[in-house]
């Protein structure tokens, strides 16, 4: 298949016709119901046109998105070529933190129709966290006036004074998921709790413990104060805030978060504490499984199931259907939900985590990570692939595309070809080759040279990184981590 400059790498490829170019112009589309509809499709290149044969038009466009990579390469000399294709995983996401930096709709758009034209199908969009709220709620305009700007940004080496804030209005949010479902990708939304909810906090401290102000945060960091668990109220809230969010996305998965919700003030709050002996509960964590519990079964009755970060799985008290999005399981806990049956998305941290350098992180390290540990986890539950792009150190657009590409081109490959089929020496060809195509979509990626770099860049790239970005503890975590 060294012929076909395709990625991800279709499953086979076979020569139909040597010495002879294809005809992309003429295509015929065939409904084929032997094909399932996850996106799986065969393709002919003729002479005198280009057969496409799917079970529906997901399939129909993925084929195209191939056909346009062809275009890119070859032009006009497209080898005649018989391919056949499916995806490996039901999931293959990318997720983009709108909350520490903004992106205007048209920028999101791109971001998007790169994601598409690489066979991702889901967009995950982080929109709720300590450092703004930027959905526009009209049932808490409270949210959209003071939680939506930050007095100030000081993330890692930089400060800025300025004010920062903003915020997507339905109408924006309805814009970019008709653009996503026009490529057969869906959307979920992310609103984080119990943890990260400074920013909703501001505006409303009844929810918290302590029910005193809260400043929303400036900076990047774990904070106490979050959402209480024994308040009634709260719930109220948070069920009137997902009515409304259902209403404007219509996808299956919510995304609640579950990470990073340190349980200092659930201690001592006579609320948390008057519900965790009213349930029998032994510890904190208990409380938040309730809380996850409760959100899940009433999103159940809108119609929707939820995705939560791993550190949901403390609790050991989980609701039916919960998928698990694996970034940091410290506890080691994900292999024993999966083995139970549990559902399971990739994004591992020292892998998938496009926000960090590439010293940190190269492209051969994203592109060899196996979602699937040996000995560890049933195959057959891992159910796809994520790489995120969180921006509190990405500020514009065009850092953006620099730190996600090829990094997301790598994840498409793990997530859409066989494991089998893959060689990085090979994608390393085939993505280089189509650098040009992004380029079109306004997409500047990384140059090559900055995708591998060798080992004492990374030593001291990475150390560069790390001082006065981050404290001890996440560099403690990153060395002991699996640094390939």
């Amino acid at each position: 298949m060294d012929f076909v400059n395709i990625v991800p790498k279709p499953i086979r490829c076979s020569i139909n016709t040597p010495d002879k170019y294809a005809n992309i112009e003429n295509i015929e589309k065939q409904i084929d119901k032997k094909f399932d509809t996850s996106g799986s499709y065969d393709m002919f290149l003729y002479a005198d046109k280009t057969v496409i044969a799917a079970a529906d038009e997901r399939g129909f466009f993925y084929a195209q998105q191939s056909l346009r990579q062809l275009k890119a390469v070859y032009g006009d000399q497209i080898p005649c070529f018989s391919i056949s294709d499916a995806p490996r995983y039901q999931h293959r996401g990318v997720m983009l933190d709108s909350v520490r930096h903004m992106q205007s709709i048209e920028e999101i758009k791109k971001f998007i129709e790169a994601a598409a034209l690489f066979k991702f199908n889901v967009f995950h969009w982080h929109l709720s966290d300590d450092q703004g709220f930027r959905f526009e709620s009209e049932v808490f305009p409270e949210l959209t006036k003071e939680s939506s700007v930050r007095p100030s940004s000081d993330f890692g080496k930089v400060h800025d004074s300025t004010p920062y804030g903003g915020y997507y209005t339905k109408a924006q949010i309805k814009e970019i998921i008709n653009f996503c479902h026009e490529r057969f990708m869906t959307v979920i939304p992310e609103f984080d709790l119990p943890g990260h909810m400074s920013a909703v906090l501001h505006a409303k401290p009844e929810l918290s413990c302590k029910r005193e102000s809260v400043a929303i945060k400036t900076t990047a960091g774990i904070f106490p104060d979050i959402l209480c668990a024994g308040k009634e109220e709260v719930f109220d809230f948070l069920f009137k805030l997902f009515d409304e969010v259902c209403e404007v996305f219509p996808d299956e998965y919510i995304h609640i978060g579950g990470d990073e919700a340190p349980k200092k003030y659930w201690k001592t709050c006579p609320h948390c504490q008057k519900r965790k002996a009213e349930l029998g509960f032994t510890d904190e964590e208990q409380l938040q499984g309730y809380m996850t519990t409760r959100i899940a079964e009433y999103l159940a009755t809108k119609g929707r199931k939820v995705i939560c970060w791993n550190e949901t799985l403390a609790s050991d008290i989980l609701p039916e259907g919960l998928i698990i999005q694996n970034w940091m399981d410290k506890k080691k806990k994900c292999p024993s939900f999966a083995n139970n049956g549990g559902k399971l998305i990739y994004s591992d941290y020292y892998h998938y985590y496009t926000d960090y350098p590439y010293t940190m992180t190269p492209v051969s390290k994203t592109y060899n990570a196996d979602p699937v540990i040996a000995g560890q986890r049933k195959k057959e539950n891992t159910i796809g692939v994520e790489a995120p792009i969180w921006t509190e150190h990405v500020r514009d657009f065009d850092r953006l595309c620099y730190m996600t590409w090829p990094r997301f081109a790598a994840v498409s490959e793990t997530g859409w070809s066989k494991a089998e089929n893959k060689n990085y020496k090979d994608f390393k060809k085939r993505i280089t080759a189509l650098l040009p195509l992004l380029e079109e979509i306004c997409i500047k990626a990384a140059a090559p040279q900055d995708w591998d770099p060798n080992p004492v860049s990374r030593l001291f790239g990475t150390a560069s990184f790390f001082t006065g970005t981050v404290n001890k503890e996440m560099i403690v975590n990153f060395f002991k981590g699996n640094n390939n």
